[in-house]
């Protein structure tokens, strides 16, 4: 009697691209069809769906997973994907952009997930400085006794970024003066500057940045040189650019390498 042969199972990092490639043909897959496809094990579906959901490139839901919708680079993802990308080199890039702040600072904080994590390094340090800022997650990060003076600018809320926009938010961003703006971007070109995809959330940005004495750019290795709908910050704006690894062929003085 002829023995059937086992299809070989495939290595998980090939499996795991492979769901990847599944779901841009179809909106989600469950357990069980993953399960069947690859011949695994319900525990093994389940690990390899945690991993791409911490990666960000699967959502992970309760009974499977879906695709991350406009992945590319003219749109931005969705937030809670965003803020658990890269996040220890925007740790290492906030703590790097502490040493730019003073005591008595007022600093603009943009609703970029490395400012997230710059306003949480801020807290943490009991930092007396006053934070203007359109972003509900930045003002959270002050919630817990810090003595930061936050102002929270309101407007209609981009339920993609947690940020407010439109008019007004535009109208009150130019009534105040900021010693220090923190922004993040979609994409950064040396020579040209910052582009972005959504004109709602870059319109508020150019109004924070033409109310900074001195504008820093944070934004890891994997922002540069990259483009998006719209040219918003020109270079020759930026005062600093803070980053998590040195660029070979960008010898900036501005540039600050966190570590």
């Amino acid at each position: 009697m002829a023995v059937k042969k086992r299809t070989p199972r495939r290595e998980a990092p090939i499996r795991r691209e492979e769901i990847v490639q599944w779901l841009k043909e179809v909106d989600g897959v469950t357990y069980e069809q993953i399960q069947r496809r690859f011949r695994v094990a319900p525990m093994t579906s389940r690990r390899d769906i945690s991993a791409l959901d911490a990666e960000g490139r699967v959502i992970k839901t309760l009974r499977g997973a879906m695709r991350v919708p406009s992945e590319g680079f003219l749109t931005e993802g969705p937030l809670h994907v965003r803020l658990r990308e890269n996040t220890s080199a925007k740790r290492m890039i906030a703590r790097a952009a502490l040493d730019l702040i003073h005591p008595g600072n007022t600093l603009h904080l943009d609703g970029g997930t490395t400012c997230v994590e710059l306003a949480r390094a801020i807290s943490q340090s009991q930092m007396q400085v006053t934070v203007v800022t359109n972003s509900v997650l930045v003002s959270a990060c002050f919630c817990e006794g810090c003595p930061a003076k936050v102002i929270q600018i309101g407007g209609t809320l981009n339920t993609q970024n947690g940020c407010s926009t439109g008019a007004e938010t535009e109208a009150v961003a130019k009534s105040y003066f900021i010693d220090v703006g923190f922004f993040t971007t979609r994409g950064y070109v040396p020579g040209e500057g910052t582009y972005e995809s959504s004109e709602e959330t870059f319109r508020v940005k150019l109004a924070f940045a033409e109310q900074c004495s001195n504008i820093v750019l944070l934004l890891d290795h994997t922002k540069f040189g990259k483009r998006a709908l719209n040219l918003v910050l020109a270079d020759s704006k930026i005062t600093r650019i803070v980053t998590d690894r040195s660029i070979p062929k960008l010898a900036d003085s501005r540039l600050i390498v966190a570590k």
